[in-house]
């Protein structure tokens, strides 16, 4: 699989989800001393991992995740 978008920058994107679900992140994000637009981008992360989605074979950036789950 080839990527042709860049791994080296992050974009702003625009998502909905429920305010519980904003909160929750807030919450978990602060226990961890994170933002919880970070907090999002590793659940996106590691969800993405577990789904199967092959993040390793497009770009080493994420491999720390794959060493975590492991």
């Amino acid at each position: 699989m080839i990527c042709e978008w860049s791994d080296k920058f992050r974009q702003d994107y625009k998502i909905y989800l429920e305010p519980l679900l904003a909160s929750a992140c807030l919450a978990e994000g602060a226990k961890l001393k994170i933002t919880r637009s970070k907090y999002i981008r590793y659940c996106i992360i590691r969800g993405l991992i577990k789904d199967g989605y092959p993040l390793n074979k497009i770009t080493h950036k994420f491999d720390k995740f794959y060493k975590s789950i492991s």
